[in-house]
């Protein structure tokens, strides 16, 4: 049996891409040890299943993890966290990477995902679904205060993610948390060889889910199940636009909903109900009236807005400096959630963006993107350089932290990407300039592109 584990600098997603001479790799982690993840939610952006993030092991501080993958080796091993309000979600990747080896060596496995509410009074439901955004599981309740989930035996996936929520919108404990264990039982198959048709057969697997989904539905109580005649894609239209559904409509959602286009619906109702009627208030407050004006914002990867429209000069001005402070990078956010680009853009935008944002931060402003190159060590080893000589030391580092890993796993992609070149250093256009986009008026605030 595997006794160690590789952790990867994370590639995208699902794309499972690496980095070929150029790849880093982590320090390697006995999988028999204890791992204590912790979810650090000043820095965490895991609300939508595209955001990939770092997670320190607080046993073994050279380990960092982006995966959960991780905790499977130690029955003790978990993954803490918090919602921090009613509408928080925190959404976490989970890759199963002994499958295809187990299923060489003919054994099968079972793996249970464990949600165990450490406060009293909270009640959170996880749900699983597969890499192409299917539902494929709700945690049970036990009666404990935890819930637990076992993939069925049907699903022979690899990639996954796990959505913790709290349920119905209800009062969330911000100070309370919650622990996530997965465990994994194996058998010996006498046949020695485990038989993967099946698992292959996606339109049976999709039957499977069509029917896992419809056994979730009928397990409703009456009162909480959809009785109209709008398709779930009728319902996410209704939900984007701003229209607030009943309980009934949102349960029909959690199980037939596909996870992608329920985000970039979520993040539409946010964006109407929650965040633009704040940004109304707070403008309001700086005494920047906004009824019956039409105006418009962009956001560029370092944070700068930019406001045109039928504002005054010293309002735009008072309003971009509002909006930088208190709202840009929630902003930012919706947008890219909202969005229907693909996977691979979403990751370039999104490491071009954390890189820019953090060295404004670090630097203020002395270094960007473009001030960046390769470097090769005398046994053939790409280091980043053109920095200041400790951030590059850092970043370099096979003992760094979480955050630092992250961004040497963005200035990687980007590389991988084409976004270097040994010719002229010109970086590659489409995400070096993108903007984030909004219109808006004294009701509503809709997304541009």
């Amino acid at each position: 049996m595997v006794s160690t584990y590789h952790q990867y600098i994370s590639s995208p997603l699902w794309e499972g891409r690496r980095y070929g001479k150029e790849q880093f790799f982590s320090p390697l982690k006995d999988m028999g040890e204890q791992t204590i993840l912790i979810e650090k939610n000043e820095e965490n952006k895991n609300d939508s299943y595209r955001q990939r993030t770092k997670y320190d092991d607080q046993v073994d501080c050279y380990f960092s993890s982006s995966n959960l993958s991780s905790l499977i080796g130690n029955q003790d091993s978990y993954l803490e966290g918090k919602l921090n309000s009613a509408d928080d979600v925190d959404c976490y990747v989970f890759s199963y990477i002994q499958r295809a080896l187990y299923d060489r060596m003919g054994i099968s496995s079972k793996i249970t995902i464990r949600l165990e509410n450490l406060t009293e009074g909270c009640d959170y439901d996880l749900l699983v679904y597969d890499k192409d955004g299917n539902q494929i599981g709700i945690a049970q309740k036990n009666g404990d205060g935890s819930s637990e989930w076992t993939l069925p035996e049907w699903d022979h996936g690899r990639d996954y993610v796990i959505r913790v929520e709290n349920r119905n919108g209800e009062a969330a404990d911000t100070e309370g948390t919650y622990r996530i264990q997965i465990t994994e039982e194996r058998t010996q198959e006498q046949s020695g060889v485990l038989d993967r048709t099946v698992w292959e057969d996606k339109t049976g697997y999709a039957k499977e889910v069509d029917r896992l989904h419809d056994e979730q539905y009928h397990a409703l109580p009456e009162e909480d199940r959809y009785q109209g005649d709008e398709s779930a894609e009728e319902l996410l239209k209704r939900m984007a636009s701003g229209e607030r559904l009943s309980k009934q409509e949102l349960e029909y959602l959690k199980i037939y909903a596909n996870l992608h286009d329920y985000e970039r619906a979520e993040a539409g109702d946010r964006l109407q109900n929650k965040l633009y009627p704040e940004i109304v208030d707070r403008l309001k407050q700086a005494g920047i009236e906004l009824k019956g004006k039409v105006w418009e914002l962009e956001i560029n990867a370092y944070g700068k807005v930019t406001i045109s429209g039928e504002l005054t000069e010293e309002e735009k001005e008072q309003a971009e400096k509002i909006l930088e402070e208190e709202f840009e990078d929630q902003l930012w956010d919706t947008y890219m959630q909202a969005s229907g680009m693909d996977s691979k853009r979403y990751n370039q935008i999104s490491a071009y963006r954390e890189i820019s944002s953090f060295l404004q931060k670090s630097t203020n402003g002395q270094y960007k993107w473009e001030d960046i190159y390769k470097d090769t060590d005398k046994s053939g080893n790409v280091k980043i350089a053109g920095l200041p000589s400790k951030l590059c030391e850092l970043l370099n580092s096979q003992e760094s932290n979480g955050k630092y890993e992250q961004l040497r796993d963005d200035i990687f992609l980007l590389w991988s990407a084409g976004g270097w070149s040994e010719e002229n250093n010109q970086t590659a256009k489409g995400w070096t300039d993108f903007r984030v986009k909004y219109q808006a008026n004294d009701t509503k605030m809709n997304i541009v592109g």
